[in-house]
């Protein structure tokens, strides 16, 4: 057995409101994951940055016994290749983080840096729902909503490693606000923080909607895109009809990248996805009614098989294969 095989990697998913670290073994296999949540410091960039160092080497120091020899981040933002840097994360308030620089000088370990959706895309094409594909997009719907690409048998990244940002195409022209500072864009529409700020506005201009949920959460501004899949699944009217716009719009989203790259798989997950798995059938019933018919004939759409464990598979992953060819 090559010497790499028996080393493992810490993969880390830093998302717009968890964290999620895990040991990763070259075959994937993931030991003793960790979930930890970062609202408490939502709105204060250097501290919450500051709690997730803390947190990522309390988690080293736990797991000192399996001897990890490398970092692999997946963050939720667009990510300096060269340097290593968190360049803007809307969903974090993140901008010009240091993030590689920080991390190695405060655990002493090589740091690989990527996108989280890159990370994702990664371990689903290699050990997941994208297995055995060269042409493959995978789109995330969590607190924000982002994909990654394999195209002709390789990661996508763009000129600068920008690309994959599916939540900040244009859905309504002039539309909603987004954290991105855009207007319209489809995570304002159908992301996890857009759903609910949509229930939340909806809730204010009329005291009626929403109204079993502002009972069981106890008011208005603690509404969240959870409270609002728990009411759509016991038959709530105002639920009902917000989900069913959400499909829409992700629909939109997925029909344009559909017609855009002709993948030959489209995989979907993320937290919106996983509690709400029946816009799951919608998007896929409205891919193959909308979509380009040589684009989406052949298509297929399913569903996350790494799910939780996807973003700290394959950020691991990629640590493991850049230290590899190091």
């Amino acid at each position: 057995m090559p010497d790499f095989m028996k080393k493992y990697a810490a993969g880390i998913d830093i998302g717009g409101t968890n964290l999620r670290c895990g040991a990763v073994g070259a075959d994937g296999t993931v030991k003793n994951s960790l979930k930890v949540s970062l609202k408490e410091f939502s709105g204060n960039p250097k501290k919450q940055a500051g709690f997730i160092i803390l947190s990522i080497k309390n988690f080293l120091k736990a797991n000192k016994s399996l001897n990890i020899k490398v970092l692999g981040i997946g963050i939720a933002g667009q990510i300096d290749a060269g340097t290593g840097d968190v360049l803007f994360s809307p969903n974090l308030g993140w901008r010009d983080v240091p993030l590689k620089k920080m991390l190695e000088k405060e655990t002493g370990l090589n740091a690989h840096i990527v996108n989280d959706l890159t990370a994702i895309t990664y371990g689903e094409w290699k050990l997941g729902a994208g297995r055995g594909e060269n042409n493959i997009i995978c789109i995330f719907v969590g607190t924000g909503i982002g994909s990654g690409m394999v195209l002709n048998g390789s990661l996508y990244g763009g000129c600068c490693g920008a690309a994959g940002e599916i939540g900040h195409i244009t859905v309504v022209s002039g539309g909603r606000k987004c954290t991105c500072g855009n207007r319209g864009c489809l995570e304002a529409y159908a992301g996890g923080w857009g759903i609910a700020e949509i229930a939340k506005d909806r809730a204010f201009s009329d005291k009626r909607a929403f109204g079993n949920i502002v009972k069981k959460t106890g008011g208005i501004l603690d509404i969240s895109a959870e409270t609002v899949a728990g009411a759509y699944y016991e038959g709530d009217e105002d639920a009902a009809a917000l989900i069913e716009e959400t499909g829409k719009y992700l629909s939109d989203g997925v029909i344009s990248a559909v017609n855009f790259l002709n993948p030959c798989a489209v995989i979907l997950g993320g937290g919106v996805i996983e509690g709400i798995p029946d816009l799951l059938e919608t998007i896929s019933d409205e891919v193959h009614k909308r979509a380009l018919k040589a684009a989406s004939q052949n298509i297929k759409i399913s569903k996350s098989a790494l799910g939780k464990n996807a973003g700290i598979i394959g950020a691991a992953g990629l640590a493991m294969r850049g230290m590899r060819e190091e």
